[in-house]
């Protein structure tokens, strides 16, 4: 079964416009992951299974962030969700280790002392603040303690949620945080020319002062968006 799925991966690569040689190597790591789980008919691969995989590369000292990324497309060729969004997690939580991590400092329309009260407690950077604000609970206790109002503490959860897209940072981010959009979930919803002109109306009637980003840049965000695991709970 798993043999008649990769000959039809193959030509889902192939139409994606894939290298032979990159073609190759996925259906090399496709096989090699369900070698491991030999026993196993594919339509009964567990996120358990995933991860025990992973954690064999990574004990030989390798990373399993390729092994994750080839998996993801396999799992989206196969339009298994949970599987792509259990990879997708992984994949994210080690390349997030080694992605310089933007400062919540250089946000836009942000007070410094609510930034200042949050550095005081260990909070500097996008990774650091979705951790911490995650949860509607976290973010009480952080308005709490620090003496922050929570709308504010949720703004920066939102801003910092949008820079998981890449390409997002100081300006962008506070784009689309003003033009009503505050998760790449949200993101993920539209097509590029439909928030193309999603942005272009809202510089229109506020007169942002900034250019509208290109579509292909916003096709680029797109994709991203759609790959990622929803991160912030409501």
């Amino acid at each position: 079964m798993v043999y008649l799925s990769l000959t039809s991966f193959r030509k889902y690569l192939k139409r994606k416009g894939k290298k032979d040689s990159v073609i190759e190597r996925n259906i090399n790591t496709v096989e090699s992951f369900y070698s491991f789980i030999s026993s196993k008919m594919e339509t009964q691969t567990s996120n358990e299974d995933i991860h025990r995989y992973v954690k064999i590369i990574e004990n030989e000292g390798k990373s399993a962030k390729g092994f994750l990324y080839v998996m993801m497309n396999y799992f989206q060729y196969r339009n298994d969700r949970e599987l792509y969004l259990y990879t997708a997690k992984l994949r994210e939580e080690r390349t997030s280790k080694t992605r310089r991590k933007f400062q919540i400092k250089d946000f836009l329309g942000i007070s410094k002392e609510a930034i200042e009260k949050l550095r005081s407690i260990g909070i500097k950077d996008v990774d650091q603040m979705l951790e911490q604000g995650r949860t509607r609970e976290q973010r009480n206790q952080l308005a709490l303690i620090i003496k922050v109002p929570e709308d504010v503490i949720l703004e920066l959860v939102n801003l910092s949620d949008l820079t998981r897209m890449g390409y997002v940072k100081r300006k962008l981010s506070r784009l689309y945080y003003e033009a009503g959009i505050r998760s790449p979930s949200q993101v993920s919803k539209y097509e590029p020319n439909e928030l193309y002109e999603h942005f272009k109306a809202y510089v229109e009637e506020t007169g942002w002062e900034g250019m509208i980003p290109n579509r292909k840049d916003l096709e680029h965000n797109i994709k991203n968006a759609r790959k990622l695991p929803v991160k912030v709970e409501y």
